[in-house]
């Protein structure tokens, strides 16, 4: 299956101007990120990287890895009506997803996602871009969910009462929903483009699953890092994650991601700024896995298929 267009396929002007944009956008990105890590102490951040067990590591790298199987469990669940697809295919998409909007700024690698679908189904470019479209407000109300109920601006019960109560009312009124959504407004129209509901509610639980996993180990690896309490490393790390949500990112979230993390730990400049390098080798690490991830998936297909050309071609009738 390939899966990476050559950019020889467009004009030269094109191909120009994408190489300036990426430039821009990196330069950008990096010049926040040294701003955000010049006085960073360097010394206590190495002696508590070296200091972090192995076992934390291990841990760390297996839950991130989870992460991605959960979301290639909701991928098969997703396009389940249009055929049979393996495990190894989800994953493999998922892994190279994940890559394209890591590496191309401002979110533009989630238009790879129709790309991938379609090398793997036969759909329409507007099928993937419902599904898209679903599995992002999917993970954007699971995403906020969790930061009603562990971002400090009510208490505890408050938060768990007006999550439940709206949970409940979701439920008891879901006929009526689905009743609105059958409705022939241009509104409605609009929004039912992508409420496709094609997926299971088993969606939604590997959605949580990949977010509440992802949450955990960032925490893990910040606390280790940064000598802070678990609840306030989860909290950094949710504000992390919520900064993805906005358009204006640059590749791979440097600097707007060490931002996110900074807001959600609630600390001062002079508390943070002997942290903010913790913050960064903390992003390294779970950047590094996801992309290695999508090397080891690209380079098994390409074995696959070199595998499998040797015997079509000593096929003789």
């Amino acid at each position: 299956m390939k899966y990476v267009i050559s950019e020889k396929n467009f004009e030269p002007h094109v191909r120009i101007r994408k190489w300036f944009y990426r430039l821009v956008f990196w330069m950008l990105a990096l010049l926040l990120l040294m701003a955000l890590i010049r006085h960073s102490d360097w010394s206590l951040t190495f002696s508590r990287l070296m200091d972090v067990p192995k076992t934390v590591l291990v841990i760390c790298t297996l839950g991130w890895l989870s992460s991605f199987l959960f979301r290639a469990f909701r991928f098969k669940g997703e396009w389940h009506a249009h055929g049979k697809i393996s495990l190894w295919d989800s994953l493999s998409l998922t892994f190279l997803h994940n890559a394209a909007v890591i590496l191309v700024p401002f979110r533009v690698g989630e238009l790879g996602y129709p790309v991938l679908v379609q090398k793997l189904l036969n759909v329409s470019l507007q099928q993937c871009i419902r599904s898209l479209l679903w599995l992002r407000l999917q993970d954007g109300i699971v995403l906020l969910s969790l930061a009603f109920l562990l971002l400090p601006f009510l208490s505890i019960e408050l938060r768990i009462a007006g999550l439940s109560v709206v949970v409940i009312l979701c439920l008891a009124t879901q006929k009526w929903w689905l009743r609105l959504l059958r409705s022939r407004h241009f509104l409605i129209r609009q929004v039912r483009a992508f409420l496709h509901q094609r997926s299971s509610p088993w969606g939604w639980f590997w959605s949580a699953a990949n977010w509440i996993v992802k949450l955990l180990v960032v925490s893990l690896m910040l606390s280790n890092l940064t000598g802070l309490d678990t609840l306030q490393t989860l909290r950094g790390a949710l504000a992390g994650e919520l900064s993805a949500l906005l358009p204006l990112t640059g590749p791979a979230g440097l600097g707007t991601y060490e931002a996110g993390v900074w807001t959600g730990l609630g600390l001062t400049w002079q508390e943070m700024n002997g942290l903010m390098g913790s913050v960064l080798l903390t992003h390294l690490f779970f950047l590094c896995i996801s992309l290695l991830g999508a090397v080891v998936a690209v380079s098994f297909n390409a074995l696959a298929l070199e595998n499998f050309k040797p015997k079509q071609g000593g096929v003789h009738v």
